[in-house]
């Protein structure tokens, strides 16, 4: 009982108890932005891939996936992007519809084993946006 007693020793327990929640808080806030700035990136190369196609006086849809790909390519987070024609456009009026999708990297992903609920592999991103072609 003398090492309760102890200011030292009590301070080491303390440290030992709340050190390791704290590193799994913050690594669970850090994963969380990883998320988010995951999807953000996606959002943003649909939206790019979609307008870039819909001002395209040709193969729209070419266009399209070029920039959707170049644009989540930049936003280095994201693995295993692809990219996907919904609605190919082409004529003014008509309708381009682009989805992107990839993957996050998720690091409690192996401990869904001791703690049931958490995600397991990577988190799956997906985006989609729409734009009318344009024409003049």
């Amino acid at each position: 009982m003398k090492f309760f007693k102890d200011r030292k020793a009590l301070e080491t327990v303390e440290a030992a108890i709340t050190l390791p929640i704290a590193i799994l808080v913050m690594l669970a806030t850090i994963n969380l932005g990883l998320v988010v700035f995951g999807q953000q990136a996606v959002q943003a190369a649909a939206r790019h891939g979609a307008r870039m196609g819909s001002v395209a006086q040709q193969c729209a849809a070419c266009y399209a996936v070029t920039e959707a790909r170049n644009a989540i390519e930049t936003a280095a987070i994201v693995q295993n992007g692809d990219v996907t024609i919904l609605a190919p456009g082409g004529r003014a009026g008509s309708l381009l519809k682009i989805r992107v999708t990839g993957q996050v990297p998720n690091f409690f992903g192996g401990l869904s084993a001791i703690f049931p609920g958490l995600p397991e592999g990577p988190f799956q991103l997906k985006a989609e946006a729409t734009f009318r072609q344009e024409g003049w």
